[in-house]
Order: C-alpha cells, then structure tokens, then sequence
C-alpha cells in the first residue's frame, strides 16, 4: 500500500500535561509498605504488549528516542534529633526502588511510591514523606501521596525525592517512549452481556428499557478496575450501499484506538423510541442521550474525562460537530475530533441547512482536529475541505489526511496500515499531550489538613475523584474561566471556586471538607 499523501496544516504541539491521578496503588504493582528491599529490582510499568512490527514507511510519525539509566535508591541518615511521625529513624527508603515506565499508544498509568522509615533496630514502617521531581517536564508527583504520573509526551530520566524526619531518599525513574502502532484483530460482533474486556456489548440504558434504543460499549483487553483509560466516541455514518447506519456495525473507532488502553463507545441517533439508521431524529433527544449515557459510561468504567475524543465517518463525521459541538454543554467534554469524510459545514445535509456550522465548529476552540477523506472519488471529499477552511479561519488549522485508493467508504481503517498508522499517531499524539486544553490539580483536605479520598470534583462535563491523599486533576479542559465544584458523600466542601485558565494551568486549587 503506498504512503498516503498526508498534510499536517500546522503543528500539534506535544506539551508535558499529565492524566489524573489515580488512587493510591493503582499503578500496575504492589508496591511494599513495610520492610526494606536488599537487592534492588527494576519495576516496568507497560501500557500494553510490545508493538506488531509494520513494513509501512509514515512521513507524519514522529519516533521518540528511549532514555535508558542505571537506577538507583539512595538514602541519607541523620544524626539529629527527629520529631512528629517519624521520630526515631535513621534511614528512610523508598519503594519500589527503580521505575521503568514505558509510554504505548500515547498512554502510561500512575505509579505508586512508598516511602519506609528504619529505625535503630531495623524495624520498619510506612511514613508520611514529602514528595518533589526534580523535571517537571517529565510528569507530575503528588507532594504528600507519593503517585507519580508520567507526561507521556516526554522521554527522560528524572529523579524523585521523599523527606520525612530529617531524612531524604530518592529514586530514579526511566520514561521511555515508544513508536507504536497496533493492529487490531477483526472487530468482535455485538453482543448481549456485561461489559468484559475484549467484548464489544450492547447497552440498554436504564430510562430505555424496553424500547429500541442501545449504545455499544468495548473495553480494551487489558482493561482493569481502578485505572484510568482514555476513550474514543463514535457516532455511526447513514445506512446506504454495504454500511447499515446501526451501531453494531460501526468500525472506524475500534480500529482507530487499535485494541489498547481506548475504550470505545458508539452512540445513536434517536427517534420515536429506537435507533435511527438514516438521518438526524429527534435532535434534542440524541442530545441528551450522549450526554447522560457518556457521563454514565466515564463514571462506571474508569474513563479519564479529560481525554475523551468524538469521532465518525460520514453522518458520524458531520455529528461529530452538529450533536458533539452544538452547545457549549455538549462540546466541553471533547479532548479532539476526528471526522472522516464530510465535515458541518454549509450544506444542505444538516436540518439547519448549514446555517449554524460556523457555530458549531467554532467551539473546537483550539482544540485537536483531523479531517480525512477518500482521494479517489469520495463524495464527501468537498465537505471535508470546507471543513479544513472554516477551522483554519478560526486560526488553528486541523492535521488532515487523504486515504490514498479509495473512496466513501471507512474500511481502510482496516486494510490501509499506512494511513492508519497517520491517523494513530494523530490520536496518541492527543491523548498525550492535550493539545489546546489545561489543567486544574488541586487537593481536599479535612480540618485537620489531612487527605480526604473519594471527594468528587467537576468542572462542567469533566468530573473526577481524589485519590487516597486527597489529590485531584482535571484535565483537558478548554481554556477560560471555570468554576469547579467540590462534593462529598459524608463531608461538605467549602464554596465552588472560578478558575482562570486562559493563558496556563491552575495548581492548588484546594477545598476544604467538614463534617
């Protein structure tokens, strides 16, 4: 298959954001609590089997070089007097003593450290230790929770260090990038069940029991409770020639996220009570059926919010904009959009005739984007174009890409290594990096400045919980002011809190819980 001809309109800019913490010990290890490690042993965080190996030559991928280090613990001693919860000790360590954190897909997982305090004896025991990282480009670190997050958009060797009575220990952790592009095997069918990974299963919401309505929900073979994944969301094309419009058989996010880490859920368009396979519905009604439905599915299943991105080919292309972009409430939850063949724009295929596109495509606000289409006779080909104008109007051109050799159609997300390959790595470029959004990191303590775990943060369609000590990231959220608001089940949180997010991230942003 030749190289398709792809153009990147403008950079996409890998800048060092971080996923949301995860509660504590949701790394992929059992890091030890207790007792001290004699003979130093690599931990390899993975985000997936090794790369399938490709022929196809890609002039858009970018490789990033690994960094490889001998790592070491290190620990000092104090000769002082020692006070607070560490009074007594003599030497303090750090578990797990090394770290290799290898970055698949664009996506990595929290790490866990512990730090352990010795006394004179040699007993022991957990300690509250403060945490810092020496390269803030490399990730992030809670101060007191010791949960590292990789950047996964930068390779490097940083050091990372915890103090407690007087003493310090540091470690140093390896992140390694790496040039991947999976291959899927076919997609599974659609199924009746529960959720399990390696499953694509068909959902019945609660409030449409009993009715036509349904949604698709596949989870990653290695998916696992307690992380957080990213997630793409399709919206499936008309029913016309070989494609049936329905959800169970949609395709392009399924082989887009190529079987690792992405979650991908499929949506429908709704009317009279069922899934609608041809045109636009009851609009208000799709509205609000992602919305509940994607809320739903990022609660249950451990999606970060903060890297979601909207997809579709053809109608799905064009939804992607007309339902995904149509109010400012929908179009907060998006990190990016992928939309092939056909784009929202003047045109007589929408209900408003195109009158509201510009609208609705402004609100990408500088956010990822990627316009593809068939180059060999694809009808939706003009959309598309227009499509790539209108956004570079806005001043952020979209990456695009024309599929070499075919038409209408999405099935060379399938069969076209090499033009998959460029739309991947647009994707895992996306998930790590965060293009066009920011951060708010923050933590809820009780009266006392202890960590309360399990409050519940949100800014508008982004919601996440802290982690064991209290932590909190929201992330990939569209720049300007925003107000986040603090909820606990047992605890009350002091009063909501406007965040300005327009030129940068916001760091403590902190809340107070109370009986």
């Amino acid at each position: 298959m030749a190289t398709p001809d792809a153009r990147w309109i403008g950079n996409l800019l890998l800048v060092a954001l971080a996923a949301c913490p995860a509660p504590a010990g949701d790394d992929g290890h059992s890091p030890t609590t207790g007792g001290v490690s004699t003979t130093p042993a690599t931990t390899t965080t993975t985000t997936g089997s090794e790369p399938e190996p490709t022929t196809a030559s890609l002039t858009s991928s970018t490789t990033s070089t690994a960094t490889t280090a001998v790592l070491t613990t290190t620990s000092t001693t104090s000769t002082g007097d020692t006070t607070g919860p560490g009074d007594g000790l003599v030497a303090l360590h750090i578990e797990p003593p090394q770290l290799h954190v290898l970055v698949t897909s664009g996506w990595s997982f929290p790490a866990q450290f512990t730090a352990t305090g010795e006394d004179a004896h040699g007993v022991t025991n957990a300690v509250e230790a403060e945490w810092s990282l020496d390269d803030p480009a490399l990730g992030t670190i809670t101060r007191h929770g010791g949960t590292f997050q990789a950047s996964n958009s930068a390779a490097g060797v940083a050091t990372i260090t915890a103090g407690a009575a007087d003493l310090q220990a540091s470690v140093e952790v390896t992140i390694e990038i790496a040039d991947d592009h999976p291959v899927c095997p076919p997609r599974p069918p659609l199924v009746a069940g529960e959720p399990a990974p390696g499953a694509f299963v068909k959902v019945v919401a609660p409030e449409y029991e009993g009715t036509g309505v349904y949604h698709g929900l596949y989870l990653p073979p290695d998916w696992q409770p307690g992380r957080r994944y990213p997630m793409v969301v399709e919206s499936p094309c008309n029913k016309y020639g070989e494609f049936t419009g329905e959800v169970d058989d949609a395709t392009l996010g399924y082989y887009l996220a190529g079987c690792r880490h992405h979650v991908w859920l499929v949506l429908p368009y709704l009317e009279n009570g069922a899934n609608l396979d041809y045109g636009w519905g009851d609009v208000p009604a799709t509205i609000a059926y992602w919305q509940t439905n994607l809320a739903r599915t990022i609660e249950t299943w451990g999606i970060d919010p903060g890297a979601v991105v909207v997809s579709g080919f053809s109608r799905g292309a064009i939804g992607a904009s007309f339902v995904g972009l149509h109010d400012d409430a929908i179009a907060d939850a998006w990190l990016g959009f992928f939309m092939h063949s056909h784009a929202d724009v003047l045109t007589n295929l929408t209900p408003d005739q195109g009158a509201g596109a510009a609208t609705r495509m402004g609100r990408v606000r500088g956010r990822a984007a990627l316009l593809s289409w068939g180059a060999a006779g694809d009808g939706g080909a003009a959309n598309s174009l227009e499509g790539v104008e209108l956004l570079t109007s806005f001043g952020h051109p979209p990456a695009t890409l024309a599929v070499p050799g075919v038409g209408h159609t999405d099935a060379w997300l399938a069969d076209d290594a090499a033009s998959r390959q460029v739309a991947q790595q647009w994707l895992f470029s996306t998930v790590a990096a965060r293009p066009g959004t920011h951060a708010i990191r923050g933590r809820v303590v009780d009266g006392e400045g202890h960590g309360v775990a399990d409050a519940r943060l949100a800014a508008g369609a982004h919601v996440t919980r802290t982690d064991a000590h209290g932590y909190y990231a929201l992330l990939g959220l569209v720049p300007g002011v925003r107000e986040v608001a603090c909820t606990h089940a047992i605890l009350t949180c002091s009063n909501d809190q406007m965040v300005d997010l327009t030129a940068a991230d916001a760091q403590g942003v902190d809340f107070v819980a109370s009986p």
